[in-house]
């Protein structure tokens, strides 16, 4: 549950900031057919691995290694940005 929180709230903050500041540069795609990544997409990855580290290492892993905790957020983040490439 917390990793798909985090995995939610990580780009949904991040696209909140972008439309805050009316940055439409940032939703062009690159001219990959492949992987049309976008610096939207990107920031919403990194958003997102910022949250997820947050909410796990602060809340269900507190006790885990920290390379547990890290891996999760990295797993989480490329599935967001995953979903923000193909879905958005």
């Amino acid at each position: 549950m917390a990793v798909a929180v985090g995995a939610f709230a990580g780009p949904f903050a991040w696209n909140a900031v972008l439309r805050a500041v009316d940055a439409p540069q940032f939703f062009v795609d690159a001219p990959l057919p492949v992987f049309p990544v976008s610096w939207q997409d990107t920031g919403s990855g990194v958003f997102a691995f910022a949250v997820l580290a947050l909410v796990l290492g602060m809340g269900p892993l507190r006790s885990a290694p920290a390379q547990r905790v890290i891996l999760l957020a990295g797993l989480g983040s490329i599935a967001a940005l995953v979903v923000d490439v193909f879905l958005y």
